[in-house]
């Protein structure tokens, strides 16, 4: 299965009327409001349909699993804290949820890398890389886990779906173009 097979049971979903009953995790995204700023698309409703448009239609299903529900999380952790709309611990608590959607939708087989895709999904902010930075082990052994290339996909896809001031796009180009170059030197 790809992502063309994921965005086609979508549509047929939403086409049906089925979409909220198979996801209400997604559903209750509607309205959640996000950093003007940083997410001028709108809700986190409309900020995760544009990040599947994102994936490339040939991508591995878990690539458009992870992208769709990279954020369900923000339905139980958004919160205005000093004048803005946060998200804090969204990505652990989406990783449960999903988890158990995957459960829930007869994919178990998928559920824990797609967990652990929505988990890591945020983890380009803690890193401060530069062109020429040396990663340090830990990051190195990251980059070796062998999820980290979908991860990488599902962080563009993200990056694609933010349409404001956000330089996310910018991190995840450096590091997959990091990751690459590792690859081909066989560091990781």
């Amino acid at each position: 299965m790809t992502a063309r097979d994921g965005k086609k049971m979508i549509a047929s979903w939403r086409e049906q009327g089925l979409f909220a009953e198979r996801l209400p995790e997604l559903e209750r995204l509607k309205g959640v409001p996000q950093p003007g700023e940083y997410h001028g698309e709108g809700d986190a409703f409309v900020h995760t349909m544009l990040a599947i448009e994102a994936v490339a239609d040939e991508a591995d299903i878990r690539v458009f699993w992870g992208t769709l529900l990279h954020d369900i999380g923000k339905s139980a952790t958004t919160e205005l804290i000093h004048g803005r709309w946060r998200s804090l611990g969204h990505a652990e608590a989406g990783a449960a949820m999903a988890q158990a959607v995957m459960e829930r939708l007869g994919l178990p087989e998928l559920a824990r890398d797609v967990a652990w895709l929505v988990k890591h999904h945020m983890f380009h902010f803690s890193w401060h890389v530069t062109p020429g930075a040396r990663l340090a082990r830990n990051q190195l052994r990251f980059m070796g886990h062998p999820l980290f290339p979908f991860l990488l996909q599902v962080c563009a896809a993200d990056a694609a779906a933010s349409l404001g001031s956000s330089k996310k796009g910018d991190a995840v180009r450096l590091l997959a173009a990091l990751h690459d170059d590792m690859t081909m030197q066989g560091t990781i």
